[in-house]
């Protein structure tokens, strides 16, 4: 070879060199600026530990050691004690598997445990067998997790303390409404007999009083049972085709002596044609009387109420209208939850359920009751439930 040849092909080499020092270069820093740590171990076979042959700055950063001080170490070096239990368990599954992603535990130079996912995958380099594990330290991931445990743990615990309050709750509930029920039956009945057939007066007015307080005392302890069924779910609804005309018929007998007594005026307003509606007779008979009850409360002597009914887009839609002293938006928006009748001066007494009571019954019919009031100028309660061709 000619002189001029030998100095090409060595200028050849040269850029060679220079190309593969510069390709090396580059990798090295992309191995370096990776934000997980990476380290490269030689792989003997199963049984033995690996030998680390590099690291990147991620790595000597995970386990505050220099670089110097891990390469030529092994697995042992780096893994936490319970890691090494697993040392040949972990080495034999990579090498049936050649790659793997599983979540260890390490130990740094300070001797503490650092929980980590390992991505290990097996490759050839120059006729050895080699690992690279990429490894991620999941502390954060980790602590996060116990947090969401302890919390679900906490929410369970709360739940069932819950539960077993609204049991307890219902339990009592059940016993009292027995045991006032029990004496309530038998009142009821004599005093019911005592005004058919005791017609002098005084006497008999003061009969249809007592009569009429029994009765009202009878459907607060139903309204108390009503209200413990519905917050554990156990509220159902008889549905059947019923006629609007018979119900507000029968609602009006019911009610016209309470205003007769109140000097009040009820007006009924009812759409011509209203279709007959599948829904709990019972039931929506409870709900009106309660509007109607409650208007006839905050309403003055001689105040004026209206009750309505009328079809509109495939619902039934009732409203009780009065002309009494109305709420404020602070009163009106606690109004339909339980135990929220205003303590203020000059309101009626109670406990507050009617109304708690009439939206469980609404919502089981997949209904909805609003109210819209003013103070000094009355208020509107409306409800409508679905027409629907069938119960459910």
């Amino acid at each position: 070879m000619e002189i001029d040849e030998l100095k090409d092909e060595i200028a050849k080499l040269k850029q060679c060199n220079y190309a593969l020092k510069k390709e090396r270069l580059k990798y090295r820093e992309l191995f370096n600026r990776a934000n997980d740590a990476i380290l490269l171990f030689k792989f003997n076979n199963p049984n033995e530990p690996v030998t680390i042959t590099d690291a990147n700055t991620a790595a000597c950063k995970h386990f505050g050691y220099t670089y110097e001080e891990l390469i030529g170490k092994t697995n042992l070096f780096i893994d936490s004690p319970e890691t090494a239990i697993r040392g040949t368990e972990i080495l034999n599954d990579l090498f049936i598997k050649g790659h793997e992603v599983l979540e260890i535990a390490h130990k740094n130079k300070n001797g503490e445990s650092i929980p980590v996912e390992i991505n290990h995958k097996i490759i050839y380099l120059a006729g050895d067998t080699m690992i690279i594990s990429v490894i991620r330290d999941i502390t954060a991931r980790k602590k996060n997790e116990q947090e969401l445990r302890e919390s679900l743990e906490r929410e369970k615990q709360l739940r069932e303390t819950l539960e077993n309050e609204i049991s307890q709750r219902v339990t009592f509930m059940r016993a009292l409404v027995h045991e006032l029920k029990t004496p309530l039956t038998s009142m009821l009945a004599t005093s019911e007999l005592l005004s058919k057939n005791l017609k002098e007066e005084p006497n008999h007015s003061y009969i249809k009083c007592l009569y009429a307080g029994i009765q009202d005392l009878n459907l607060r302890v139903d309204e108390l049972l009503d209200i413990a069924r519905g917050e554990v779910g156990l509220l159902r609804l008889e549905c059947e085709p019923l006629n609007i005309y018979e119900l507000l018929k029968d609602v009006e007998e019911i009610i016209r002596p309470v205003f007769e007594s109140n000097a009040q005026k009820l007006t009924i307003s009812l759409q011509n044609s209203l279709p007959v509606v599948v829904a709990d007779y019972k039931r929506l008979k409870q709900v009106i009387l309660n509007l109607l009850d409650n208007a006839t409360k905050y309403t003055p002597l001689g105040g004026d109420i209206r009750l309505s009914a009328a079809a509109s887009n495939k619902y039934l839609v009732i409203e009780v209208k009065d002309n009494g002293k109305g709420m404020s938006p602070k009163e009106t928006g606690a109004l339909f939850k339980l135990y929220s009748r205003s303590n203020k001066k000059g309101s009626p007494s109670g406990l507050g359920i009617g109304l708690a009571l009439s939206k469980m019954i609404v919502d089981l019919h997949e209904g909805e009751i609003t109210v819209k009031s003013k103070l000094g100028e009355g208020s509107t309660f409306t409800f409508s439930i679905p027409l629907r061709p069938n119960a459910k």
